[in-house]
């Protein structure tokens, strides 16, 4: 299992990185060794397939990340949220735009008349993650290099996909640079490089926890002219055809922090959850809150926790308990506490930059990054436990990857009737 992970950790010892992360002062401080601008200086197209908040900030770090960057096209489903995307971003890089009306494409089919422009060198794949197997197999195909958000599918199907590009994007030298800005926060990479060297002793349980008040992102109030399919794609994250259910599109994150400790995946899984607060059907038919509990190959527990409700105590990190000590580490910072403590007192990034400057520059050096296995690995991990939660069946990963035929994706794609899925039921909800 661990062979599909190829990229999924450092080789580097603790006195390597320290010393290839030590710049002081600015967000300078690198990851892996790569430069925050990206060297060189010629010219990169970039276009964003899908307009979202989060899209937007990723289209902005994007082409903040290395000179010579442009945005020169955008394709999504709606004008407005084009318009709203165009606005913010003229307004934080203004010399970076240079999107024309007759390269704005809107529809379903919007992304293929962008793959099918020679000028655009990169796509952005930034529409909700139920779209994202057939993009990324469709622009691997037209030979651009790619960055997509997480999570990279929604079910076993997608999954199988998304590997399948990863091979097709190595036959051809493209990169694929994957939305887990985590791998690239000198904080993280330094505590799991103390953890690898035995800092903690043996590791026993890792928890991944993404614990959090009512998120309404993406919720808005029905409006009588939008169909059912406006309707589902506007407010994205509440079907889980769209989304994969908060467990995968958002806890994936802490998810991949684990599989990036252990180097590989769990080999089983089983999920207890349920639709206790965000009761209404305006909140679509996913869970407001998840607890599944993964054991990997050699022994340890991955015990992974999601919620979404109002009022509840936030826990949004990774804690890793050893037979020495136990490491914690959340986007602000990081420590080990035990018979060897420690404290990260460095600089701190978001990784975000430092994400697109490696995307950047491995185009323009032609040394290209792959991550999509190892998104595929993660993605697939928290889809297995979103079936296990869902039917109330334990499960293994291998099953669910090489033998699960569940495919959410519809049949048809157009803006017209779409049936919203039942609250899954476990015991009752089948396992496919």
């Amino acid at each position: 299992m661990s062979s599909l992970n190829k990229d999924s950790g450092s080789s580097l010892s603790r006195r390597e990185f320290i010393a290839k992360t030590a710049t002081t002062g600015s967000l300078t401080v690198l990851a892996a060794n790569t430069p925050l601008h990206a060297s060189g200086s010629d010219k990169v197209r970039v276009a964003m397939i899908g307009c979202g908040g989060r899209g937007t900030r990723d289209a902005t770090y994007c082409l903040q990340s290395a000179k010579g960057v442009e945005l020169y096209a955008i394709a999504d489903m709606f004008q407005d949220k084009v318009d709203d995307s165009l606005r913010r971003l003229k307004k934080s890089v203004p010399d970076k735009i240079n999107v024309t009306k007759d390269r704005i494409f809107l529809g379903f089919d919007a992304y293929k008349k962008v793959l099918a422009m020679d000028e655009v060198d990169l796509v952005l794949l930034l529409t909700p993650p139920g779209f994202r197997p057939t993009h990324v197999e469709d622009a691997v195909k037209a030979g651009k290099h790619v960055f997509m958000e997480k999570p990279g599918a929604v079910d076993p199907v997608g999954i199988r996909s998304l590997l399948k590009s990863a091979d097709e994007a190595d036959k051809k030298g493209l990169s694929i640079v994957v939305g887990t800005q985590q791998r690239y926060v000198p904080h993280y990479r330094e505590l799991i490089q103390r953890i690898w060297d035995g800092q903690i002793g043996e590791i026993r349980t890792l928890k991944a926890h993404w614990i959090c008040d009512m998120v309404n992102w993406h919720f808005e109030n029905r409006k009588a002219e939008w169909t059912d399919m406006e309707w589902h794609i506007r407010c994205w994250p509440f079907f889980t055809w769209l989304s994969g259910d908060h467990l995968v599109e958002q806890l994936c994150h802490n998810i991949d922090v684990c599989n990036w400790i252990m180097k590989g995946v769990p080999e089983s899984c089983t999920g207890l959850g349920g639709r206790q607060v965000r009761t209404g059907p305006e909140y679509g038919h996913i869970y407001d809150h998840f607890s599944v509990e993964y054991r990997y190959k050699n022994g340890p527990t991955m015990l992974a926790m999601a919620a979404q409700m109002l009022g509840v105590t936030e826990s949004v990190g990774n804690t890793i308990e050893g037979t020495k000590g136990t490491a914690y580490v959340t986007r602000p910072g990081a420590r080990i506490e035990g018979e060897k403590p420690w404290e990260y007192k460095g600089e701190h990034t978001t990784g975000d930059l430092l994400m697109h400057g490696a995307l950047i520059n491995s185009i323009r050096e032609k040394k290209a990054i792959n991550e999509c296995r190892r998104l595929a690995t993660t993605t697939m991990t928290a889809i297995a436990g979103r079936m296990s939660t869902y039917t109330g069946q334990a499960l293994t990963y291998d099953w669910a990857l090489n033998k699960s035929k569940l495919n959410l994706h519809p049949k048809r794609l157009t803006l017209g009737p779409i049936a919203t899925d039942e609250v899954a039921m476990p015991g009752k909800t089948p396992l496919v």
